[in-house]
């Protein structure tokens, strides 16, 4: 099992239900969370804090993930980003991650599947350690 830091996360998406549950889940997870409503808020967050992944719903009120992905990564490249939303088909998913992002996650998700993605994006960004790791 990974080694948790505290890792800075920033969830992203319109739906003020679906920021509360992923804030309890990810922080019951010992991550620290901050939720956006939307790509200006999102975007404002990022010019003040640094983060270690952004998990991005597609479709937002004020724009798409994908162009909200890509804004991000010009102001902090190396941060990964995890999709999470319920509007897509393989090809769009294959998509968006051929334009910008790491992961996708189609909701509705489990809560295992959900920490997993979470870590492993983390793990893979240097961010988490391994116990494997911890011993190197």
């Amino acid at each position: 099992m990974p080694k948790h830091t505290k890792a800075r996360i920033l969830h992203v998406d319109d739906n003020q239900d679906t920021r509360l549950l992923m804030a309890a889940v990810l922080g019951d997870a010992q991550y620290g969370v901050m939720t956006a409503g939307s790509v200006n808020e999102a975007l404002q967050l990022a010019r003040e804090i640094e983060f270690d992944l952004f998990i991005l719903d597609i479709r937002l009120d004020d724009g798409s993930g994908i162009e909200l992905c890509q804004k991000l990564r010009e102001v902090q490249p190396d941060v990964g980003v995890l999709y999470y939303s319920a509007y897509a088909s393989d090809e769009e998913q294959q998509r968006a991650l051929a334009i910008c992002g790491d992961a996708y996650l189609r909701k509705p998700v489990g809560i295992t599947d959900l920490e997993e993605a979470v870590a492993n994006l983390l793990v893979k960004k240097g961010i988490i350690v391994t116990p494997a790791e911890e011993h190197r």
